[in-house]
């Protein structure tokens, strides 16, 4: 903390917030300073003998955990940076930006701070997304604050860009602190950005392995697979043809027929086959697009164990390849897929669709 310019109005915040504060949250636009502002109050809150839980959801720069994660520690004394890099729980969320995920976003935050609670902090700190422009990020925002229900809005601003959001929490009688910020926050590029975003893939991965799980012990919440009766392609009508086709493999689940296929979407008689089956909606999986999607391992309680990224997913022989560093792979219930493709948990591909609905 010596090393970094600390606003006037930084020192009395922590002070004020410290008495009455249960959940602070944390908000400001991309580059404000909010991390190293969460950073000062816990210093100065656990120099005053207080048990901070910090929550890091900036999904794009996690500090805490890998990117794609909401991150939790639990802090009794002042830490040193080497005590920012690793996390106590994770939970995923699947892309970098919560834009699409919304739900997911929010699931993921109160999971973290009830956890926060759990372990016994006296004050958990949130710390948020640069995501404070346009409508969505408004909603985001307005529901992530009434589900939390924090003591303190702590808002970062250069002049009045976040005025959009902290004039409508104040006239719904949320507490709003402004503050200014540091003087030594660096705006950083899209590609020095990417850059952070790949050395956190890298440690991440370090000692990941390739691992097999059987689909049948294991549920996709995103897709039917495995969950309903299996169709032997061989024995469809000759009026649906499926041509060039070397992989294909079928589920009818309720009005849902899953297709999972070695090929494009277009290569597949869709209304033929909705008629056939008396189905509303295929569920398209290519094999293909998914290789080095990423992914969240979870338990049977929805806790994430860690990521991997998918190397091969095979129904026809019940086996799911997984690129991971997780031990307890027996432990894994539940596969949350993201957006973004990893490749070798390096090299970072965003906006992947791994399920079509067609």
């Amino acid at each position: 903390m010596n090393n970094i310019d600390i606003p006037e109005d930084w020192k009395a915040v922590a002070g004020r917030t410290k008495q009455a504060a249960k959940i602070c949250i944390v908000i400001g636009k991309i580059d404000s300073g909010k991390t190293t502002l969460c950073k000062f109050l816990i210093h100065k809150w656990t120099v005053s003998g207080i048990r901070v839980g910090y929550v890091d959801s900036d999904l794009g720069q996690s500090t805490l955990g890998p990117p794609a994660t909401v991150g939790l520690k639990i802090f009794n004394t002042p830490p040193n940076q080497a005590d920012y890099s690793n996390a106590f729980n994770l939970h995923f969320v699947g892309n970098t930006s919560p834009e699409g995920f919304l739900l997911q976003t929010l699931h993921a935050v109160k999971i973290m701070v009830d956890e926060s609670f759990q372990r016994g902090s006296e004050i958990t700190l949130v710390d948020t997304t640069g995501f404070v422009d346009g409508p969505v990020a408004r909603i985001l925002k307005l529901h992530k604050i009434e589900l939390l229900r924090p003591q303190w809005i702590i808002a970062l601003q250069a002049k009045d860009e976040l005025e959009h959001l902290l004039k409508g929490y104040e006239k719904m009688d949320w507490q709003v602190i402004r503050l200014g910020c540091s003087k030594q926050a660096v705006i950083r590029s899209q590609t020095e950005r990417q850059k952070y975003r790949i050395e956190k893939y890298k440690a991440y991965f370090k000692l990941a392995r390739l691992i097999d799980c059987s689909i049948n012990k294991i549920v996709f919440p995103s897709c039917v697979i495995g969950t309903g009766q299996r169709i032997n392609p061989a024995k469809l009508p000759k009026e649906i043809c499926i041509r060039g086709v070397d992989y294909l493999y079928m589920e009818k689940c309720g009005s849902e027929l899953l297709v999972v296929a070695n090929c494009p979407d277009t290569s597949m008689p869709l209304n033929e086959l909705k008629s056939y089956f008396g189905v509303v909606s295929i569920v398209f999986i290519e094999r293909f697009e998914l290789r080095d999607l990423l992914v969240g391992l979870n338990d049977k309680d929805n806790n994430t164990l860690g990521l991997g990224t998918i190397t091969d997913l095979d129904p026809l022989a019940d086996k799911l390849t997984l690129f991971t560093p997780v031990q307890d792979i027996h432990k894994v219930a539940t596969i949350r897929l993201g957006s973004l493709r990893i490749e070798r948990g390096r090299k970072e591909s965003r906006g992947i669709r791994a399920i079509h609905y067609l």
